[in-house]
């Protein structure tokens, strides 16, 4: 039974601040560049570091892809005001960050240079303090009540055991509206230029590795 709520019906529309964005979410896409490609070049690769690191950064990249190609379909169903129970969104609000997480991670074992933990830690702490409450600003901003009911019913990162039970459930239902299904294209318009970042990133150590 698809469940919705229609929440624009209760005849008000509560109103929030103006967000600020600071520095560091105006270069939200530009700071971690420079990190992964300084990592890449003072890396220390071993074929055993290249393929457990690979494995990690490959199963990160997979949940940003993911992610990315159910975003437009969560901006659609927050539009109308109903409820997201499918998909990654459906599970926690921030699956992305999950997929950052094994990225960097991937990336530091790969590098098997141990500044790289470091660096990428520091990055991680940076998006989680300055990036993502100004996220999460604007969406309450823009959705106003219907964010509000999302973030009531959808953990940002860590959801209970009931709560995944019931996505599992759900998920495992044949999507039935354009909104629960992944989008190929728009997977590779988000993340085509995290792509090309981590394939230089991998080529630049293997030819570490190599030479």
């Amino acid at each position: 039974m698809r469940k919705s709520i229609v929440l624009r019906s209760r005849g008000f529309v509560e109103t929030y601040s103006v967000v600020q964005e600071g520095l560091v979410y105006r270069l939200r896409n530009v700071l971690p560049v420079p990190v992964v490609l300084l990592i890449a070049l003072w890396s220390r690769p071993a074929g055993e570091s290249l393929w457990r690191g690979g494995i990690c950064l490959i199963l990160g990249e997979v949940i940003r892809w993911w992610s990315a190609g159910h975003r437009p379909g969560l901006e659609s169903l927050l539009k109308q005001g109903r409820l997201i129970t499918k998909g990654p969104y459906g599970l926690v609000r921030r699956p992305d960050a999950w997929g950052n997480v094994l990225v960097g991670i991937g990336i530091a074992l790969m590098s098997q240079w141990w500044p790289a933990y470091l660096m990428l830690a520091a990055l991680g702490f940076a998006r989680l303090r300055y990036v993502h409450p100004v996220e999460e600003a604007k969406l309450r901003q823009e959705y106003g009540e219907a964010y509000d009911a999302y973030c009531q019913a959808v953990p940002e990162y860590f959801p209970s055991v009931i709560h995944f039970l019931r996505w599992y459930r759900e998920t495992r239902r044949r999507p039935r509206e354009v909104e629960e299904r992944f989008g190929t294209r728009e997977a590779l318009l988000i993340e085509g230029s995290m792509l090309m970042v981590l394939a230089g990133v991998v080529a630049t150590m293997i030819v570490q590795w190599l030479f």
